[in-house]
């Protein structure tokens, strides 16, 4: 007897820079081990609970329901406009559990039987299995393999439970021969071992990948009790105090490395990926506007069919202006913005408590982090964006592409 997961899917709290802000996922646990997990920190409920499984059933008749039109949430609504889901946001769909509960491919079965757009986030090559891939070569799909940029001899101890690169590449050239586009996501790299890039880069090239994104690590407040020992021995055993110590700025519960040690780093990660002839995203949120294609790091507009993708945020309005272009609030009004509230689908430190009579809700948490407001994500922390001293008729702050 299995408990359902009540929370398997919802909006995430990066609706003010995501293109794809909805989550799936088949357990509110995971086997894997990896030494920083964020889900564990972030997720706020299930991960010290017993295993609990979505239900297929469940997810069927809500998108029998949406398709006909029926629309009670503001899931409802992303879910209406073809907005894709990510399965696996916060637990990989294919960790030990599923050899257990099998819950993943009913779910697959489900979104298939729709043609809904899905994109599958994993470090498992336990995706290849015949079963799950007989289905996926008829699913609008787009895969994507999460591992960390680190020397080989060290990956397993930090990813602990998950593939080795080569096995990730094995398993990448077995989706794509079945014509399943296949990202790789190298998240997190850790400093000192960008010499990696260039082989990672190679293999994934001949694997068939069609997209390389990359994000440095980020250390949480906490690191220093919650990451893996082997991860913290990397770290002199003081995390915070290592990334501190190489310049490293608080962004919210986060110390982030400087933009002028990643920027660099990335860019050359970004055109070795160019001259392989695949896409590059920079999946370092204050760098996606330098990304290709317009799904933040994902690129998945340029490789799922019959999708939509949510562009009613900072992200959405500022990659359509060019360099010297004045960027006015009234521009992100043009997008679609769904209608009913969000706050029940953010976590607590994310919610914003603030609407404004005959204001969509959305448009009110926009308002306010348009204003700065609300922690990090202003216009300006964008890189390459910044605030000018004109307001416009509302009294709305101006802001410029440099």
């Amino acid at each position: 007897m299995t408990t359902t997961y009540k929370y398997s899917s919802g909006l995430t709290s990066q609706l003010p820079f995501c293109a794809v802000p909805l989550r799936f996922d088949t357990y509110n646990n995971c086997s894997l081990g990896c030494n920083y997990c964020f889900a564990s920190t972030r997720q706020g409920f299930g991960r010290q609970q017993s295993v609990k499984v979505a239900s297929a059933k469940a997810l069927e008749a809500r998108l029998s329901r949406v398709e006909l039109g029926i629309i009670n949430s503001a899931e409802d609504e992303f879910i209406s406009n073809r907005i894709p889901f990510q399965i696996g946001g916060m637990s990989d769909p294919f960790s030990l559990l599923d050899n257990r509960f099998s819950k993943t491919i009913e779910v697959l079965e489900i979104f298939r039987k729709f043609n809904y757009p899905i994109i599958i986030s994993t470090k498992s090559q336990s995706i290849k299995k015949p079963e799950i891939l007989a289905v996926l070569k008829d699913c609008n799909v787009y895969v994507r393999f999460s591992t960390t940029m680190i020397r080989e001899s060290l990956r397993l101890k930090i990813d602990k439970g998950t593939s080795s690169y080569d096995e990730t590449c094995e398993t990448a050239e077995e989706l794509t021969k079945l014509k399943v586009p296949v990202s790789f996501r190298f998240q997190p790299i850790i400093m000192g071992h960008e010499i990696e890039a260039d082989r990672m880069i190679r293999k994934a090239a001949n694997a068939g990948v069609v997209h390389i994104s990359a994000e440095y690590l980020k250390v949480p407040i906490d690191a220093n009790k919650n990451f893996g020992t082997d991860l913290k021995r990397l770290m002199e055993n003081q995390p915070v105090q290592h990334y501190i110590r190489n310049g490293a700025t608080r962004h919210g519960r986060e110390y982030v490395l400087p933009i002028e040690y990643r920027r660099p780093k990335l860019a050359r990660m970004k055109k070795t990926v160019n001259h392989y002839g695949m896409t590059f995203g920079y999946a370092d949120n204050d760098l996606i506007l330098f990304s290709d294609g317009s799904s933040c790091c994902g690129a998945a507009d340029l490789y799922l069919k019959d999708a939509s993708f949510f562009s009613a945020n900072f992200p959405g309005v500022l990659k359509d202006k060019q360099k010297g272009q004045l960027i006015f609030f009234k521009d992100l009004l043009q997008k679609w913005i769904p209608q009913r509230n969000i706050e029940t689908y953010l976590n607590s430190r994310a919610r914003l408590g603030y609407q404004c009579v005959g204001q969509r809700p959305w448009e009110s948490h926009l308002r306010k982090m348009w204003l700065g407001l609300h922690g990090l994500y202003a216009p300006s922390y964008f890189h390459g964006v910044e605030k000018t001293n004109n307001v416009d008729s509302e009294g709305m702050p101006i802001y410029i592409k440099t």
